[in-house]
């Protein structure tokens, strides 16, 4: 991997986890629509014009069209935090679906053993959780 695509994808780990942080502080504040809002605009940022396309494919093709592990992991934590969002909007089904489709992605994720270099992992650690 590139300089460059390494950089790419760490500024893309740095931006989603500062989204997490402000969606969860508008879940907290009780701004719903606007923590949604933080989520989705992080997703289509980290996904891009496939964005749709990775929406309606199984997780192991989702994978595979995004070639990188850590846009996968990113994409399953905005999903989850989107899901905590969602359940306090008492949207159950919608929140379960993302669940289980971010559960899907990292379960097919760890089947494929994809290591990470020790600074993104570290990164990807400090990402905020759903229920922070």
């Amino acid at each position: 991997m590139s300089l460059v695509q390494k950089d790419y994808i760490l500024r893309l780990i740095e931006t989603a986890g500062a989204a997490l942080r402000r969606a969860l502080r508008r879940k907290s504040d009780g701004d719903l629509d606007g923590a949604r809002q933080e989520i989705a605009i992080s997703t289509a940022e980290l996904l891009g014009p496939a964005a749709e396309l990775l929406n309606r494919v199984d997780a192991a093709t989702a994978i595979d069209l995004l070639a990188d592990p850590r846009r996968v992991v990113l994409w399953a934590s905005l999903m989850s935090v989107d899901a905590a969002v969602l359940r306090a909007m008492k949207r159950i089904e919608a929140a379960e679906s993302l669940e289980q489709r971010s559960a899907a992605l990292l379960n097919e994720l760890d089947r494929r053993e994809y290591p990470l270099d020790a600074q993104t992992a570290a990164l990807l650690a400090q990402l905020p959780a759903a229920d922070s």
